[in-house]
């Protein structure tokens, strides 16, 4: 019985310090779309990744035939010959690897040019956000397009036009 009215204290003394936090949500996605330079940045990783893509593909289109050749004409080729395809093929293979850890891979040229291009503005954007909640005294401040979980937020609560009207100015 005791534990229970412990419990139940316990309980009613977190609630309270719950129930006392000033928070608000943003939609960092909407900010970013409202925003022209990260449509600008945006459509400039867009097209090298077409281009890098495009490269990419190229050259398994070539390993693709090297493949295919070497399919039609294995019974023909010497054992010698067909050994200098085979290390020919799996070269081509490598360099179609390594092409695309050049340009997609985790530290890749893709991923360098989002940080360049993307990354100061996700820093604005953060700063405004900042500002925001220094100005509102929030104590928390959710992302409701990080996927963090948030089902619902009474529009009284959702900074995100204030952070873009900030970041317009």
């Amino acid at each position: 019985m005791k534990c229970k009215g412990l419990f139940l204290t316990l309980a009613l003394v977190l609630s309270t310090a719950v129930f006392g936090q000033r928070y608000g949500v943003v939609d960092t996605d909407y900010i970013l779309k409202s925003l022209p330079e990260y449509a600008q940045a945006k459509s400039q990783i867009d097209k090298l990744s077409e281009q890098w893509a495009g490269e990419v593909s190229a050259l398994q289109s070539e390993l693709e035939s090297l493949k295919d050749a070497l399919d039609a004409e294995r019974i023909l080729l010497s054992p010698e010959k067909l050994e200098k395809r085979e290390e020919g093929i799996e070269a081509k293979q490598a360099e179609v690897i390594a092409l695309q850890q050049k340009y997609f891979g985790p530290e890749g040229q893709l991923f360098e040019k989002r940080n360049q291009l993307v990354q100061p503005i996700q820093d604005k954007v953060f700063g405004a956000v900042q500002a925001v909640a220094r100005k509102r005294k929030l104590e928390l401040v959710l992302d409701k397009s990080a996927q963090s979980g948030v089902l619902f937020v009474d529009k009284d609560k959702d900074y995100s036009d204030e952070v873009l009207n900030s970041l317009k100015r």
